[in-house]
C-alpha cells in the first residue's frame, strides 16, 4: 500500500525525534556515570557501611545504577552492611538467598554463565558471610551446608585461604554436632600442606586454621592436645618474625611485626588456659607442675604488646578463674559486660555469663553461681527461640520463593504451551493448505492427461468401428465348416484334425464378423457353448480359432475387446445411464467386472471417461 507523502514526511519526523531524545538520554546517562563514579564505588560505601549502614545502602544501590559494580555484588555488600551495621542477621541472610535463588532460576542458561563468569568470587563471599551468619547464629546444619559450598567453590577458584577458612568452619561445626575427630581429620591435611608453605600467606593462614582447630579442642576439653599445636604455631611465627627473609610475598615496606605479635598472643592464650585448666583437673602430683607451666605462658604473653588490647581481656576472662586470679576476671567481666550490654542476647554473652558461673562456683559463691546459671540459661533460651524463629522465616521465604518460582515455571510452560500450539496450528494451516494446493494442482493435471486420454479412447473407437465396416464380409462359419463346403477334404469327426493356422484365421475372421454384424458380444451369456450351438462348429475349433487363429488369448478376450469400446459409446452418448446398466447393456455380467477391464484398458475409470465426454461436448 503507497501511503501519502504528508503520512511519509510525518512519520520521518517522528522517528528522527525518538532518535535524537534516545542519543540525548544515552549521553546523559554516560555523563552522570562518569560523573559519579568517583563517588558510588565499593570503597566508599564499605568505609561507612558499619558507622552508617543507611547511607552506604544507598550508595550501593547507586553504584549499581552507574555501573560500578555488578548487581551480584551490590546484593553482596547490601548483604554486609545488614549484617555488620545493622545487625540484622535475618535480612542479611534473606539477600544472600535472594542472590543464589535468582542464579538457580537461570540455571544453565547463558544469563547464568554470564553471571557466574563476572561475580565468581563475589558467589563464593556470598556462601562465606552465609556461613558466617549461622555461625553467629548457632545453626549447625546450615553451617555445614554453606561452608561445604564455599569450599568447593574455593577449591575450584584455587583460593587456598577461603579453603581452609571454610574448612575450619565445617570442622567446628562437626565438632558441635559430636563429630569431633571428624571434625579434626578434615584440618590435619591443610595444616601439614601449610607447614611446608614457605610465603607469608602461608603462615597466616596456618594461624587460621589452627585457631579453629584450638577452638575445637578446648570446646571439647581434649587439654593435652592444645600444648603440641599451640608449641608448633610458637615455632612457625617465630621463624616469621626472626627470619623474615626466608618468606616470600612480603612487601618491601610491610612490617610483620603486628601479625606475629597478634598469632604469639592467640597461641599463648590456649597455652596458658590448657595448663591451667590441667591444674585444675589434675591430680596434686602434677597440679603444681602444670600451674607453673601455666604462669610461664602468660608471663611471655604479658611480654607482648597485643596483651594489652581488649581482644586479650576478651580471650583471657575464660582463664583468669582457672589461674585463680579472681581480682582481674572481675575485670575483665565488668568491661565485656559494658562494652555488649548486661543481658544481650547473643553467644558471646553466654559464654559471658556462663563463664561468671564458674568462677564463682569455684570460689565458693553458689547463689552468685546459681544467679549467673540462671541468665545464662534464659540466654540460651533466648537465643534457640530466636533461632527457630529465624529458622522458620527462613523456611516460610524459601517455601514463599519456592511457590513464586512454581507459578513463573507454570506461566512459562503455559506461554511455551499455547506458543506450540500457535505454532503447530500455524503449521496445520499451512499444510492444508500446501496439501489442498497440491491435490487442486494434481487434480488438474489428472484432469489434463484425462480429457487427453479420453479424447484418443473415442479417436480410436471411431477408427475401430471405420476399419471394421470397411472389412469384406465373410461367408458365415457354417458355411465353411460344412462339409458340402469342402467336399475335396476328408471328413474328420468334428473337424478338429490336423487344422492349419490359415483355416484357425479364416474361422476366426468368419465368427468375429458374425459376431460384430449381430452384435452377438451384447449377450453376457454368449460363450463358447453358445457359438457351438450357433454355428455348429467343434468346441476345440473354435477355442483354437480364438487363441492361434487371432490376436487375442481367448474368447473373452475378444468379447471383452468388443464390448468395451460399445460401453465407452453407451457412457458418451448416454450420460442418463448408470454404470450398472451401462455393464448390462454392453454384455458385461456385473459393474465391477467391467470398471475393471475398462480401467486396464483405457486407463480411466468409466465414471472419468464419461465425465471428460461431458466436458468435451
Amino acid at each position: 500500500m503507497k501511503l501519502p507523502k504528508p503520512t511519509l514526511y510525518i512519520m520521518c519526523s517522528i522517528i528522527t525525534m525518538l532518535l535524537t531524545c534516545c542519543q540525548q538520554s544515552a549521553d546523559d546517562s554516560s555523563q552522570r556515570a562518569d560523573g559519579l563514579d568517583t563517588v558510588y564505588t565499593e570503597p566508599k560505601a564499605m568505609s561507612i557501611h558499619r558507622t552508617q549502614p543507611e547511607r552506604a545502602l544507598v550508595m550501593i544501590d547507586s553504584a549499581v545504577i552507574v555501573g560500578s559494580i555488578t548487581p551480584t555484588r551490590g546484593e553482596y555488600l547490601k548483604a554486609i552492611t545488614q549484617y555488620g551495621g545493622l545487625n540484622n542477621y535475618h535480612l542479611a541472610r534473606q539477600t544472600c538467598l535472594n542472590v543464589l535463588n535468582a542464579i538457580d532460576q537461570k540455571a544453565n542458561s547463558k544469563a547464568s554463565s554470564q553471571i557466574m563468569e563476572a561475580d565468581a568470587i563475589t558467589i563464593l563471599r556470598i556462601y562465606q558471610l552465609l556461613t558466617s551468619i549461622e555461625y553467629t547464629s548457632g545453626n549447625t546444619p546450615a553451617v555445614i551446608r554453606y561452608a561445604t559450598e564455599a569450599s568447593r567453590l574455593a577449591h575450584e577458584y584455587g583460593d587456598f585461604r577461603d579453603l581452609a577458612d571454610s574448612e575450619g568452619h565445617i570442622a567446628e561445626a562437626l565438632a558441635g554436632t559430636g563429630k569431633t575427630d571428624e571434625g579434626i581429620e578434615r584440618l590435619k591435611p591443610i595444616l601439614d600442606e601449610l607447614r611446608e608453605d614457605d610465603s607469608f600467606h602461608g603462615v597466616v593462614n596456618y594461624h587460621t586454621v589452627t585457631m579453629r582447630l584450638l577452638h575445637i579442642l578446648i570446646e571439647n576439653n581434649r587439654l593435652t592436645e592444645i600444648v603440641p599445636v599451640c608449641e608448633a604455631m610458637l615455632k612457625r611465627v617465630r621463624e616469621l618474625r626472626d627470619h623474615p627473609d626466608r618468606f616470600s610475598g612480603i612487601a618491601e615496606d610491610f612490617d610483620t611485626s603486628e601479625f606475629t605479635d597478634l598469632a604469639q598472643g592467640h597461641a599463648l592464650v590456649y597455652l596458658t588456659a590448657a595448663y591451667a585448666r590441667l591444674a585444675n583437673t589434675a591430680g596434686d602430683g602434677m597440679r603444681p607442675q602444670y600451674m607453673a607451666q601455666a604462669r610461664a605462658a602468660e608471663a611471655d604473653l604479658r611480654s607482648l604488646p597485643w596483651s594489652q588490647t581488649m581482644s586479650c581481656e576478651r580471650m583471657m576472662s575464660g582463664v583468669y578463674h582457672y589461674l585463680g586470679d579472681f581480682e582481674r576476671f572481675d575485670k575483665a567481666m565488668a568491661l565485656i559486660a559494658a562494652k555488649m550490654g548486661d543481658d544481650t542476647i547473643n553467644v558471646n554473652n553466654f559464654i559471658r555469663l556462663t563463664s561468671c558461673c564458674v568462677a564463682a562456683k569455684m570460689r565458693g559463691r553458689l547463689s552468685e553461681a546459681i544467679e549467673y546459671l540462671e541468665r545464662a540459661s534464659i540466654v540460651r533460651d533466648s537465643l534457640d527461640a530466636r533461632n527457630q524463629r529465624e529458622q522458620l522465616n527462613e523456611l516460610a521465604t524459601v517455601y514463599h520463593l519456592q511457590e513464586e518460582q512454581l507459578a513463573r515455571k507454570e506461566a512459562e510452560a503455559d506461554a511455551r504451551f499455547f506458543r506450540l500450539l500457535t505454532i503447530a496450528i500455524i503449521a496445520g494451516l499451512l499444510a492444508a493448505i500446501a496439501f489442498a494446493v497440491y491435490f487442486f494442482y494434481k487434480r488438474r493435471q489428472t484432469n489434463k492427461k484425462n480429457h487427453v486420454l479420453a479424447r484418443e479412447i473415442a479417436e480410436a473407437i471411431k477408427y475401430k468401428e471405420m476399419w471394421e465396416k470397411s472389412q469384406t464380409v465373410s461367408p458365415t462359419p457354417a458355411e465353411v465348416t460344412s462339409p458340402s463346403s469342402n467336399a475335396e477334404k476328408p471328413e474328420t469327426p468334428g473337424l478338429s484334425l490336423e487344422s492349419t493356422e490359415s483355416e484357425e484365421t479364416t474361422l476366426f475372421n468368419q465368427l468375429r464378423d458374425a459376431i460384430l454384424r449381430d452384435q452377438l458380444y451384447l449377450d453376457p451369456q454368449l460363450d463358447r457353448q453358445a457359438l457351438v450351438e450357433r454355428f455348429n462348429v467343434p468346441k476345440e475349433r473354435i477355442g483354437s480359432a480364438f487363441s492361434k487363429g487371432s490376436p487375442f488369448k481367448s474368447l473373452i478376450d475378444f468379447l471383452t475387446d468388443c464390448r468395451l469400446p460399445y460401453a465407452a459409446k453407451l457412457l458418451a452418448e448416454h450420460p442418463d445411464l448408470s454404470i450398472g446398466d451401462v455393464a448390462r447393456q454392453s454384455g458385461f455380467s456385473s459393474a465391477d467386472t467391467f470398471s475393471r477391464n475398462f480401467r486396464q484398458k483405457y486407463a480411466l475409470t468409466p465414471s472419468q471417461y464419461r465425465e471428460q465426454q461431458d466436458n468435451m461436448t
